[in-house]
């Protein structure tokens, strides 16, 4: 036997001691105490009507610093309710503290000051009705799952009720609603994020603007994959999966008037960019959702463009975002793949992936705020706006840009940044089209798709 086993549960606190509950305390006062302060400056931030960048910075680094300190002293005395009374103290100050631009960490906050709270009851109550407390909280979370597993239609009565007035915030919080919904036949398409920046760099000797291009992808392998699973990569993918919410626009029930304005000024454009042959045109347009055109895809672009410029060139920079949708090939697809002509060797091939493009954005001034700026869709009688810009196959033959495919993806990127000079027989400017894609000059600025493998 071990002579340094412990011999019985009671003796437990006397080989490591607990922390005395005056140094718990005094640690956790000093958290509320910064807390405190972020909740003081939060009132004069908002007294002030518009404070400068500094009285955010110091809200955010005492609410940080004031967290994690009162997390210390509740992970030194888990045992008391005292201790944890002090963090749902802490977690309503840190919600008034954070400001609101910082919703998230607003909700996470919100989160443990309720977790704190109901912590604290279950310790003041007696012990033989903790049990039947961590029961029910046990019961109520898997009861939510069962809710989640059932909520595809047909949907019975009782589960609608109970998932949308109780669950769905719960298991939207914890992120456990999607994954219990069980797809059937097959999983939909995924999505990728690719993206083309533009900088204004000046203007060449005959006063056209210069412009310095680099393409975005996300997510990207292997500069996402951050551990062995790939958890990283897959989570940002989902972040994609936000722009997927939408319809065809042009389906029967479409307003005879908005059929009449995008269908010819698609068609005007074919010259350029061809429409996907074999498919439907009115089914090459995907209006996203309100939601999406409204909040989401400007934030995305406002991210793209400060994460990958400067302060002094972000307003001089704008991106297209196009959502690329990759098609799943059936297993008849790879079979005697060299035997067919025009057979697709890779589930990767360029001409499985289907772009959407979902607009040019950039910073312009806000007329609301004078001095400041604010992101917006910047063309938005663009002819390709939320529709198909299709990668076609070449059926096994390689034109001169060496590739058995049509990259109109970057031939609708790159429109309107490179200009050859030339005119077609409408006296409209050409300026990229697919013949110059063997010249160097336009080769190095084309999308490498390798980097989607």
């Amino acid at each position: 036997m071990d002579r340094d086993a412990v011999p019985a549960a009671e003796s437990v606190s006397e080989v490591v001691p607990p922390l005395e509950w005056l140094f718990v305390r005094k640690v956790g006062f000093v958290g509320l105490g910064m807390l405190a302060g972020a909740a003081v400056l939060a009132l004069v931030a908002t007294a002030m009507g518009s404070p400068p960048w500094v009285i955010h910075t110091a809200r955010l680094w005492l609410v940080f610093v004031g967290v994690i300190t009162v997390g210390s002293a509740v992970s030194m005395r888990p045992d008391l309710w005292q201790t944890w009374a002090i963090g749902a103290g802490a977690g309503l100050l840190a919600v008034a503290g954070t400001p609101a631009h910082w919703d998230s960490f607003r909700l996470l906050f919100g989160v443990f000051t309720a977790v704190s709270l109901a912590w604290t009851l279950t310790l003041l109550a007696p012990w033989q009705y903790r049990l039947p407390i961590l029961s029910a909280a046990l019961l109520f979370h898997f009861t939510g799952i069962f809710f989640a597993t059932t909520t595809p239609p047909p949907t019975p009565w009782v589960t609608e009720q109970m998932y949308t007035r109780v669950y769905n915030p719960y298991l939207q919080f914890i992120y456990m609603r999607n994954a219990y919904h069980f797809y059937s036949p097959e999983p939909g398409p995924a999505s990728v994020i690719v993206c083309l920046l533009k900088t204004e760099t000046g203007t060449d000797a005959q006063g056209k603007k210069q412009y310095d291009t680099r393409w975005y992808v996300l997510p990207k392998r292997p500069s996402d994959v951050k551990d062995p699973l790939g958890l990283t990569y897959y989570r940002r993918l989902s972040i994609t999966e936000q722009l997927a919410r939408a319809s065809p626009g042009l389906v029967q029930g479409t307003h005879a008037a908005e059929r009449a304005e995008l269908l010819p000024r698609r068609q005007a454009v074919t010259y350029l960019i061809p429409t996907n042959p074999g498919e439907e045109l009115v089914t090459q347009y995907r209006l996203p959702d309100p939601t999406v055109m409204r909040f989401i895809l400007p934030s995305y672009a406002s991210h793209i463009i400060l994460e990958n410029t400067d302060r002094e060139s972000a307003g001089k920079t704008t991106v297209k975002i196009y959502r690329l949708e990759h098609q799943t090939l059936n297993v008849e697809a790879f079979v005697n793949p060299r035997n067919r002509s025009g057979a697709i060797a890779s589930a990767y091939h360029p001409s499985t992936y289907r772009p959407y493009f979902l607009g040019e954005y950039g910073f312009v001034s806000d007329p609301n705020r004078p001095g400041s700026t604010r992101i917006e869709l910047l063309h938005s009688q663009e002819p390709l706006l939320y529709w198909l810009v299709p990668i076609t196959s070449r059926q096994g033959f390689v034109g001169p840009d060496k590739r058995d495919f049509v990259d109109n993806l970057s031939i609708h990127a790159l429109f309107n940044v490179i200009e050859t000079g030339e005119r077609n027989e409408r006296g409209q400017p050409v300026e990229f089209g697919e013949r110059h894609v063997d010249d160097k000059k336009y080769r190095d600025r084309v999308f490498d798709w390798d980097q989607l493998r």
